[in-house]
């Protein structure tokens, strides 16, 4: 039996299909071991200056377990509640997907910007998402622009 060689195009074809394949398996394992790093308490502070030059306070916590989590936002007198499932991405990033979520406390006269309001509103209703990223050792939510640090 005649096997063909190989020539210097061939083994680095050869070689560019092993990096790929490495880098394949590598993503999977990263994406498998990124569900056991995803646990515990993760929370926020501070106060927000709104669009009419008001301060409020604002607090925020997210437990997760396994993969579900459970948050609570409070904006002056606003609260929000929120629970949901955790979807684990590509190299530490993960998705929040709302599944319940109850606003108390909003009032007409609360001193909530758009913004802010948007926030809240998006963020409790079911069905809506949230990415996190890593961020120097805590957790960006890019649509609420919302950090949370491990407690």
């Amino acid at each position: 039996m005649n096997l063909p060689s190989l020539t210097g195009r061939g083994i680095a074809t050869l070689s560019g299909v092993a990096v790929l394949f490495g880098g394949g398996l590598l993503a999977t394992w990263t994406n498998i071991n990124s569900a056991a790093e995803l646990s515990g308490r993760y929370t926020s502070s501070g106060q927000v200056l709104s669009s009419k030059g008001e301060l409020t306070e604002v607090r925020h916590s997210i437990q997760f377990s396994k993969d579900h989590f459970h948050a609570m936002t409070r904006q002056g007198d606003t609260i929000l509640e929120t629970s949901g499932s955790v979807e684990f991405g590509f190299l530490g990033h993960y998705l929040l997907r709302v599944e319940s979520g109850r606003i108390s406390g909003l009032w007409p006269n609360n001193a909530l910007d758009d913004d802010l309001l948007f926030n809240l509103l998006y963020a409790r209703k079911p069905g809506s998402t949230l990415k996190l990223e890593p961020l120097h050792g805590c957790l960006y939510a890019q649509e609420i622009r919302q950090v949370y640090c491990a407690q």
